[in-house]
């Protein structure tokens, strides 16, 4: 009998790989999503060059603010860690990305790139922790008593 409530319990526990895997893909998803809309944007306008970077800077932010309460909602018995997580793999995978396609790409300085980075991990905190305080503030519903 102890056996099957622990496995009971497992199954209902939130956590573990699959919500944090679905919400970093759905994250990227967002984020890919953003930066179609910002490359457009940027296209609109007589001088898309010049608009390409800010366009770019706004929607990754939107993008980790986004990841950060995704994250949150994925993972509700740690939001701010699961924020967290996901703000700093994303920032790897940025990273990364940015390293292969350093030569076509008009780099920023080392200092601003880092910065940037540090930002943005901090931005997927803050919707972490926009979720935290949502949560906090509207009280689950009431269970009634069944007599």
């Amino acid at each position: 009998m102890n056996h099957q409530k622990a496995k009971k319990a497992a199954k209902t526990t939130p956590g573990g790989w699959k919500p944090a895997m679905f919400a970093f893909a759905l994250s990227l998803f967002i984020g890919g999503a953003l930066i179609l809309l910002a490359s457009f944007a940027a296209n609109l306008t007589s001088d898309p060059g010049k608009w390409i970077r800010p366009l770019a800077i706004l929607a990754a932010a939107l993008t980790y603010l986004i990841a950060g309460a995704i994250a949150a909602k994925f993972r509700p018995d740690a939001p701010l860690a699961a924020g967290t997580v996901n703000g700093l793999v994303l920032s790897a995978l940025s990273l990364v990305v940015s390293l292969l396609f350093r030569k076509t790409a008009s780099p920023l300085p080392a200092y601003a790139s880092a910065l940037l980075h540090a930002g943005m991990i901090l931005l997927s905190l803050l919707g972490a922790y926009l979720i935290v305080l949502k949560q906090k503030r509207t009280p689950g519903k009431k269970k009634r008593k069944h007599r």
